[in-house]
């Protein structure tokens, strides 16, 4: 008889994820066809109560925030923890004060494509409302915002993490 202890944690973890990333897009193709765009709001508001609870994960692993490439470096951990261990990118630009990154790999637009659903209003603005409001739990004297996004058709995401003037 086989239990889940026979199942290695790193393959619990991708199904788990692509099962979990599957199953908010079903809701949102579904809540939409019932509601239309009002969906936006509710994710909007589900995403940021989300990234606020950033903090409390990165305390819980003892992962620092205490610039931006400790922020970026965290919101990499807790990202990937929840949307599935494929989330890949790259640090183009990193100081204490600002990291510029790219995400080459996303699990959430790969579980869209897999459906057959392709973002274009609601995800990138889900994204979006998520880590900015992790940036700002991690560490409220910073920011971020997205220059490119894989779900509007650029390649690659790109984003800047920045402490605030």
């Amino acid at each position: 008889m086989v239990s889940i202890d026979d199942i290695p944690a790193k393959v619990r973890w991708e199904i788990a994820t692509e099962a979990a990333n599957s199953q908010s897009i079903t809701f949102d193709m579904l809540v939409r066809q019932i509601i239309g765009d009002k969906i936006d709001e509710i994710w909007n508001a589900i995403m940021m109560e989300g990234g606020k609870e950033s903090m409390a994960l990165a305390i819980s692993l003892g992962l620092p925030a205490s610039n931006a490439v400790e922020i970026d470096n965290t919101l990499s951990v807790i990202s990937a923890i929840i949307l599935g261990p494929e989330l890949k990118g790259e640090v183009l630009e990193s100081n204490d004060n600002l990291v510029i990154g790219r995400t080459n790999d996303c699990p959430m637009l790969n579980a869209h494509r897999n459906i057959r659903y392709e973002p274009t209003t609601g995800t990138p603005a889900h994204c979006q409302a998520f880590c900015q409001s992790a940036v700002e739990s991690l560490n409220p004297m910073y920011k971020m915002r997205y220059t490119k996004r894989m779900c509007t058709g650029d390649p690659h995401c790109e984003y800047i993490i920045e402490l605030m003037k």
